[in-house]
């Protein structure tokens, strides 16, 4: 678990991923974030400086979520990937777009992001690969 040494100096940082009612989107790779018990560590980092909801992205393993009252790991989909650029951003746009403000589908909301972003990983280069909501639901189904 690496600690932030100052939440001031990651002030900025948490402007630019703090998004729609306090949600902080952690990346295991920058964080070395790689198992529940430090996962749940940093989302009580984040919730005593007042985010309610952490979401660590672990790639192919998945999106593990945590915002006080519930945690879990949602369980990425497994695809043939050949290309990730454009993964992450995928993701949380997708996230965004069904994420009702009050946070009661997060799960859900994780879950599409997912389905969007395994389609991304599938294709070669970012803006090609983003898929549009009919594209999601023509592979995924109407399920979010």
């Amino acid at each position: 678990f690496r600690s932030y040494n100052s939440f001031e100096n990651e002030k900025n940082k948490l402007i630019l991923t703090v998004f729609a009612k306090d949600i902080f989107f952690e990346d295991e790779i920058e964080n070395e974030v790689n198992n529940e018990e430090n996962m749940l560590k940093t989302a009580e980092y984040f919730k005593q400086k007042g985010v309610n909801t952490t979401l660590i992205t672990l790639g192919e393993r998945g999106v593990f979520y945590a915002n006080g009252t519930h945690h879990a790991l949602v369980p990425a989909h497994k695809v043939k990937a050949v290309d990730t650029t454009g993964a992450g951003d995928t993701f949380i746009g997708a996230l965004t777009a069904i994420l009702k403000k009050d946070l009661s589908n997060i799960e859900k909301a994780i879950s599409y992001g997912q389905k969007a972003s395994s389609i991304t990983v599938q294709t070669l280069g970012a803006m090609p690969s983003i898929p549009t909501k009919d594209k999601v639901e023509e592979v995924y189904g109407k399920e979010f």
